[in-house]
This record gives structure tokens, sequence and C-alpha cells, in this order.
């Protein structure tokens, strides 16, 4: 039995594995950090709400930056790759919203379709809990709902109306291609989207290739760990870059030279 002087989280032993094997990015990865949190650790007068939002996203960022080098630190590959996955999602839309400043209603509005999906589920699937919603949100939830419904919904062709599954009507790899983000999209969305979803090549990407039953690998270990720390890195150094552009701020480390840090660190590895 475990005793309180034996408590441990995660697999120590395994640190300086994860350190020898890439030492480059050891080496730089304090500035992208520091980068990072110079420019949404201040504060800032009169904040638009497009601002706002970049900002938060950015923050979002930097803590999937932490988590993937705690997992990859500790041999969990497979679970840093899930993070970059979201990681992906968060860079692309705060570039997309700055470019496209737009679409930012979309975006905040979405939040109304997202509370009337969460009370429909609840009305049919989880009845019990309705009492802890008052009537008077119930009402003001659908009001707004309503308010917004129609820039979200889309004709099929049968010719009924029925609501998209995004706040933005272009996919992820088009606000890809529209924000300079092919490479860590190339780089991020197979893999992590295999992971997510417990696809055959999900379970795949998790067996030991020396191991001949082709057995799920049994943490910790190296598998996916340098996939994650790559796309992690690339996605840091562009939301700096976002961050930097929205707010015009510049971070303690030029993103020309946060981008030669990630070249340095990964060399061909980091191209497409």
């Amino acid at each position: 039995m475990m005793t309180t002087d034996e408590v441990s989280f995660g697999f120590e032993r395994f640190w300086r594995t994860a350190y020898d094997a890439f030492p480059r990015f050891w080496e730089v990865m304090p500035r992208v950090v520091d980068s990072l949190d110079s420019l949404i650790a201040r504060g800032y007068a009169n904040v638009d709400p497009i601002h706002k939002v970049i900002i938060n996203l950015g923050i979002l960022t930097a803590g999937s930056l932490a988590e993937t080098v705690l997992l990859v630190g500790n041999g969990f590959g497979h679970g840093a790759m899930k993070i970059t996955r979201a990681m992906l999602e968060s860079a692309i839309n705060a570039e997309f919203l700055r470019r496209f400043p737009s679409e930012l209603d979309n975006y905040l509005d979405w939040s109304h379709v997202e509370n009337h999906k969460l009370l429909e589920y609840i009305r049919s699937d989880a009845p019990h809990l309705l009492p802890k919603f008052p009537q008077a949100y119930s009402d003001e939830t659908e009001r707004d709902f309503q308010a917004v419904r129609g820039r979200f919904e889309f004709v099929t062709a049968k010719g009924k109306r029925k609501l998209r599954g995004s706040w933005c009507s272009l996919a992820l790899d088009v606000r890809a291609s529209r924000t300079d983000f092919q490479e860590a999209y190339r780089l991020i969305y197979p893999l992590g989207s295999k992971l997510i979803h417990g696809t055959i090549g999900g379970l795949a990407l998790h067996s030991d290739r020396n191991e001949p039953s082709a057995r799920v690998g049994v943490p910790p270990s190296l598998m996916l760990c340098k996939e994650a720390l790559i796309p992690a890195h690339l996605c840091a150094v562009k939301m700096a870059e976002t961050v930097s552009n929205s707010v015009e701020q510049q971070p303690p480390h030029s993103i020309a030279n946060l981008t030669t840090d990630y070249h340095y660190s990964w060399g061909e590895a980091s191209q497409p």
C-alpha cells in the first residue's frame, strides 16, 4: 500500500529520457513561453471584444503547451497529441478572427446555440436536472437562440432547415488555409483526430511496433512525443504572432527569432 511519503504523479525516472530526446526544444522553450506570457499576462486598457477573445485563446494555447510538455515529460505522447489537436483549433480560430473580424459575432453568438442544445439534452435525456435551471434562465436561453438561429441554419436537399455543427460556415481545413496554418494542420489534424475519435487507425497508433502481438503500448515511452511537441511548439509560435499583431505589442523575443528557434529545434521534421 502506498504511503504518503511515496505519493507520486507521473514517471519521474522518465524525465531525463524525455529531456535527452529533445535537447534543442528544451533549450529554446523558455523563449516562446516568455513571449506568450508577456502578451497574455499584461494589462490592456480599453480592450475590444475581439482582443479579449484572442487574448483568451492565447491563454488556452499557453496552458495547452504546458500540458503537452507535462505529458511528454512523463512519457504520455498519445495524450499530448490529443491536446495539440485542441491547441490547433484555438490557434486557427484566433488568427481567423484577427483576419476576419466580421466573423466575431458568429463566434460569440454560437454560445446561444450551445446553451439551447444543452437545455434540449437535459429536457430529453436528463429531466431530473431541470429544477437546477430556473424558468427565467430557460426563457432567456430560448429567446437568445431564436434571435440568432437564422444565422446558423442551412437548407437540406429535402428543403428542411437544419443547424450547422459549428460557429463558422467554413470547415477547419478551410480556415487553416486562409490563415497560413496549412503546415500545422497537416502535422496535427490527422493524428490527433484518429486518437480523439478512437478509430482503428487511432488504436494502431497506440500499438507498440516492437511487440509481435501488436498490443497497445504501456507508458512511459517516447511514442508520439516528438509528434506532439513539434506542432505544439509551432502553434505556440503562431499564437504569439497572432496576439502580437492583434494587440500591436511586441514580445521580448521577436516572432522571427521564435520561428528560427522552432526550425533549430526540429530541422527537417518541422516541414510538412
